[in-house]
C-alpha cells in the first residue's frame, strides 16, 4: 500500500471495513468498542500507510493493526477495572429448577449463555485465538501473523480453550434438548 490517494485509501476502507469490524466486536464484545476501534484502525493505517512493506497482504497488516490496537485497549481497560466490577453477572453454574418443564427453547437459550460465559471466562489469549479460528475462519498461521506468535503456539492456544470450554460444558451435557437425562 504505498502512498495510496484518499480515493484509494476510501476503496481499501470500503473493501475491509466489515471484516475488521467483525473481528473487533468479536474480541472486544462490544459494538461500540468496536465502532471506536475500527477507527483507530484506520486511522493508523493511513498514518503508517508508509511503513507497509508489501510482504504478506494488505489485509494482513490491517488485521494485525486492528489486533494490536485492541491488546493496546484491553491492557489499559484492566488497569481502569477490577475484575469484580467487569463481572456484573452472577455465575453459579446452576441448572434451573425444573428442567424437565422447560421447554427447548429455553433450554437451548440457558445452554448458549453458559457457553459464552464460559467462552467469556477463558483466559485472555486461549479465547482470542479461539474467536480468531472459530468465528473469523482464520487458520493457525493467519492467526499467528496477526498475533505475532509463532504458529506453534497458537495450536497450543486453541488446544487450551477447547478444553477449557469443554470442561466448564460438561456439567451441562445431559441438560441438552432431546438427550437421555431429560
Amino acid at each position: 500500500m504505498p502512498s495510496p490517494g484518499p480515493g484509494d485509501f476510501a476503496s481499501f476502507f470500503h473493501a475491509h471495513r466489515d471484516a475488521i469490524h467483525r473481528l473487533l466486536h468479536r474480541l472486544t464484545r462490544n459494538a461500540a468498542d468496536a465502532d471506536d476501534l475500527l477507527q483507530e484502525t484506520f486511522l493508523t493505517a493511513w498514518k503508517k500507510r508508509g511503513q507497509f512493506d508489501g510482504r504478506g497482504s494488505a489485509e494482513g497488516w490491517l488485521r494485525r493493526t486492528a489486533f494490536r490496537l485492541y491488546l493496546n485497549q484491553r491492557t489499559k481497560s484492566k488497569r481502569r477495572t477490577s475484575l469484580a466490577d467487569a463481572r456484573s453477572l452472577a455465575k453459579d453454574g446452576s441448572v434451573p429448577a425444573g428442567e424437565h418443564a422447560v421447554d427447548d427453547r429455553e433450554a437451548t437459550s440457558f445452554l448458549l449463555s453458559r457457553i459464552a460465559e464460559a467462552l467469556d471466562d477463558l483466559p485472555d489469549e486461549p479465547r482470542e485465538a479461539f474467536v480468531l479460528f472459530r468465528f473469523e475462519g482464520m487458520t493457525c498461521a493467519q492467526i499467528a501473523e496477526t498475533t505475532g506468535v509463532p504458529a506453534k503456539t497458537v495450536e497450543t492456544r486453541l488446544r487450551r480453550a477447547t478444553e477449557l470450554l469443554a470442561q466448564s460444558v460438561a456439567k451441562y451435557r445431559d441438560h441438552l434438548p432431546g438427550s437421555p437425562g431429560r
